[in-house]
């Protein structure tokens, strides 16, 4: 993939970016756990605050992802699969996009619906896998730099997870509607619960597309 001194320090500067891009996201879905704690004691004034706080780390991660486009952009023709790179970096940046909408959705419903229904705990499950799947994505990214040939050995373990999530939101999207009398509340959880799952998809293309990257180091 890189050839000399220039092709290395190229190589070192873009995955140091991915990198960060990786690490930021893991903090901000961490977030998500967060807020979603708040929200549980009624807290909402800490949960606006944290909206704020997912939003500034969605702007980070873009302000990573810009930054890597630069990057690339200044090394001209060194680095072969700039197209690899970049969709990775689009891939990842797109799993952050979840936890902005999550918070915010967390605002706009009553907690009392969760504790009604005594469905708080598996929410809480499912944030939690959700975050161990980032954990695992932000593995992958790592290895890039570390041992590449690693990477495919820690997908498999993220693609077990991911089923294991799907599941956990199969079993949740089918108890709820018989639950929750209100068509709009029902909404309300379901499409918390599709954005939970919908980001655990997003980590594993995210990791689908490190690993097609890893191939070319």
């Amino acid at each position: 993939m890189y050839e000399g001194e220039t092709e290395l320090r190229a190589k070192r500067k873009t995955l140091s970016l991915l990198t960060d891009e990786a690490r930021k996201v893991v903090e901000g879905v961490r977030i998500v756990l967060y807020a979603y704690n708040e929200f549980l004691k009624e807290n909402n004034d800490a949960v606006v605050k944290y909206i704020e706080e997912a939003k500034k780390v969605e702007d980070e991660v873009e302000k990573y992802r810009r930054s890597l486009i630069k990057e690339l952009m200044s090394m001209g023709n060194i680095i072969m699969n700039r197209e690899d790179v970049l969709r990775s970096a689009y891939a990842i940046e797109g799993i952050v996009n979840y936890v902005y909408s999550i918070i915010f959705r967390l605002g706009q419903i009553d907690p009392r619906i969760f504790k009604k229904f005594k469905i708080e705990k598996e929410l809480e499950e499912l944030i939690l896998m959700s975050i161990d799947a980032v954990q695992r994505m932000n593995e992958v990214v790592r290895m890039l730099t570390i041992n590449p040939q690693k990477v495919p050995e820690i997908a498999v373990e993220l693609e077990n997870i991911e089923k294991v999530i799907d599941i956990k939101y199969r079993t949740l999207s089918m108890k709820l509607p018989n639950t929750l009398s209100n068509v709009i509340e029902a909404f309300l959880v379901l499409d918390i619960l599709d954005r939970i799952e919908t980001l655990s998809d997003e980590c594993l293309r995210a990791t689908d597309a490190v690993t097609i990257l890893a191939l070319g180091i």
